[in-house]
């Protein structure tokens, strides 16, 4: 921990488009609310206030909308001229905008501005590897570009995020950190104690292959499944179950019936408890094609259950130490992705081993990363001249 007290560093802002239940929405949740118990002087910015993680937000937080115009073509853009406006009147000691879209607005906000702010962007993901092609994407890749060199330090959830922007960008790695996002082990591990209303979870009968998440094209279920179809013709009696809602939904349910799979795999949409299904289930198997720090393989050990995942940028190579904690297999390798899922049957590794390494991702381990960082960058900083002169010198 930094030698200043807390109350010493002012006032934290972290700046979130709404808190919807997105990952990177719930693991800043948790970071301002840990802050906030350590003493800190919290604020979390939202440019909506909607969302099923109001509730989440601890009282000791408080939690500042910005503007409620909403231009649909322009998003959260539209909100610029609101976050100059704050940044002019409350000039917090530091805001860290969550994820591309919203560091965009808060550096184009902060050139307008005289302040002594200083901008620690997050970015939640590989950088670049994002975009889905329309103009507003290409736009705001465009924008990041330009915008995020100009921040006075930027942030990775993992190393291999680090390292992308470091590469994209032109940084210095010494403007670029790494603070992982927190996982509660220990909660994830009681909550996994509850009932769960799925048959094939209580059978002993048949090894559960599970994935939990969005159902979308990032996470690559076509490959998922192609790679499940050759462990069931291995093991005939495993079974899957893919969690989570998204647009790909009908296409992964019919690729299931084309490959002669509906009667084996399910996919019972969101789940409520998808802790009490990790604890349960025989392989928590990942086939993303791109990541930042993927918390569900975090999640999934901290349950004790064992991990397969791809060597997706970034962030399984990282959690899982270069295949010590579980196999890594290419991107889009059904057949490596199902020899791993088998092997993982075969011989799963030791719970405690699991649970030993998601306990280094733990809230604690993490808020000291934070306050370490704090501790470097804020209290040594040069006045608002040299910042700004600092932002027009990263510009040119």
């Amino acid at each position: 921990m930094s030698e200043a007290a807390p109350g010493d560093l002012g006032r934290l802002a972290f700046y979130l488009p709404n808190l919807h239940t997105g990952g990177a929405e719930q693991v800043t949740v948790s970071i301002v609310n840990g802050l906030a118990a350590r003493g800190h002087d919290v604020e979390l910015l939202v440019s909506r206030r909607e969302g099923k993680l109001q509730s989440r937000v601890s009282p000791a937080v408080s939690v500042t909308t910005l503007s409620r115009i909403h231009v649909p073509m322009l998003g959260i853009a539209a909100h610029v001229p609101a976050m100059a406006q704050y940044l002019r009147r409350e000039e917090p000691a530091a805001v860290f905008p969550q994820m591309t879209h919203a560091s965009v607005v808060c550096l184009a906000a902060a050139r307008l501005v005289e302040t002594d702010t200083l901008v620690f962007p997050t970015n939640h993901c590989a950088y670049g590897l994002a975009s889905d092609g329309s103009l507003k994407s290409r736009a705001l890749g465009r924008l990041s570009r330009h915008l995020l060199p100009t921040a006075d330090h930027v942030i990775g959830v993992s190393q291999g995020v680090a390292d992308s922007m470091v590469e994209e960008l032109a940084l210095s790695p010494a403007d670029v950190s790494v603070l992982h996002n927190p996982v509660d082990s220990d909660a994830i591990y009681r909550e996994g104690d509850d009932s769960v209303d799925h048959p094939w979870l209580d059978d002993d009968e048949h090894p559960v292959v599970l994935s939990v998440g969005r159902l979308e094209p990032q996470k690559d279920h076509e490959t998922w499944l192609r790679g499940f179809a050759r462990v069931h013709e291995a093991r005939p009696d495993t079974r899957a179950i893919i969690a989570g809602k998204g647009s790909e939904q009908d296409r992964i349910r019919a690729l299931a019936a084309e490959l002669g799979l509906s009667e084996v795999v399910s996919l019972p949409g969101y789940v409520d408890n998808q802790y009490a299904f990790m604890r349960r289930a025989d392989v928590f198997a990942l086939s993303s094609r791109y990541e930042g720090l993927p918390t569900v393989l975090i999640e999934a050990m901290a349950c004790g259950c064992p991990v397969v995942s791809t060597d997706c940028p970034s962030g399984p190579h990282e959690i899982l130490d270069d295949g010590t904690y579980g196999p890594l297999v290419d991107v889009g390798d059904a057949a490596g992705l199902a020899e791993a899922v088998l092997a993982t049957l075969t011989h799963p590794p030791e719970a405690e081993t699991l649970r030993a390494r998601a306990a280094d991702f733990d809230p604690d381990v993490v808020l000291d990363e934070y306050e370490r960082f704090l501790g470097a960058h804020l209290p040594d900083r040069s006045p608002a001249a040299v910042t700004r002169e600092g932002r027009r010198r990263h510009s040119q």
